[in-house]
């Protein structure tokens, strides 16, 4: 079993700070700085293995997050200058919920409680730029930390627990842009496929956007898939749901 790490969480954070702290400073050379905050109405789903080996497949909807959440913290930063510019994305998350496990004496229910960073940091560079809207290239790194604990029970007589942690990283690369409408209402859009410490990951993206002069307003689409291997905590995990953001330009 093993041993959960706090520290990474610490960097996390500190990229983070450390980004947010760089975009501030980087106002008087000339960058342009958008902070974003955003609810996601997502619903989980991903397959669990416990430690006597058996998979336990778990699905949550969007109800049932926001029933059991029990923490949560999701925002971005984009700094932009010319063509170039740096870009990091941080959903924390904390629920719970039920499941169900095939094992070799039958069917067993599970209570499942999963928190997670989820950090996606990167460089873009813009290929077209024009009146009618922008499209550019992306390329750094998604860290994923889990922790998850499972109960199973077997005929509400025979239990298991686990309760173990995983870290995974990956490099990615993907495109980014925008379509403009008009001066005020946009199209986002954003998508990126990666791996290393997972198999394979992608994350897809899509929003209506309306521009202020203080910034702007979305509300889109998010999916993320992480196929994390037969070998890790999880074998897979999907993430997908409504997203609504609000941005700051400074």
């Amino acid at each position: 079993m093993k041993k959960r790490q706090a520290h990474p969480r610490l960097a996390v954070a500190a990229t983070i700070l450390g980004l947010l702290a760089f975009g501030t400073g980087a106002q008087a050379a000339g960058w342009e700085n958008q902070i974003t905050i955003y609810g996601w109405y997502a619903g989980l789903d991903g397959t669990v293995q416990s430690a006597s080996g058996a998979e336990s497949s778990v699905e949550l909807e969007a109800s049932d997050i926001l029933e059991d959440l029990e923490l949560v913290f999701m925002g971005g930063y984009e700094g932009r200058t010319g063509r170039w510019s740096v870009i990091v994305d941080a959903v924390y998350m904390d629920v719970g919920g039920d499941g169900e496990a095939a094992t070799a004496l039958g069917t067993a229910s599970g209570d499942l409680d999963i928190s997670s960073w989820l950090v996606n940091a990167g460089i873009g560079y813009d290929l077209l730029q024009s009146d009618n809207g922008v499209l550019g290239i992306v390329g750094g790194v998604r860290y994923l930390s889990l922790d998850v604990d499972v109960d199973l029970s077997l005929q509400s007589a025979s239990k298991t627990n686990t309760s173990d942690s995983e870290n995974l990283t990956d490099g990615f690369v993907g495109l980014r842009g925008q379509v403009m409408f008009n001066d005020n209402w946009f199209l986002p859009y954003y998508a990126d496929i990666g791996t290393g410490g997972s198999d394979l990951s992608y994350q897809l993206y899509a929003a209506l956007g309306y521009r202020f002069g203080w910034g702007d307003i979305r509300l889109g689409y998010r999916h993320l898939d992480i196929e994390m291997g037969d070998d890790k905590l999880m074998d897979s995990l999907q993430v997908s749901g409504p997203v609504f953001g609000i941005g700051f330009r400074f």
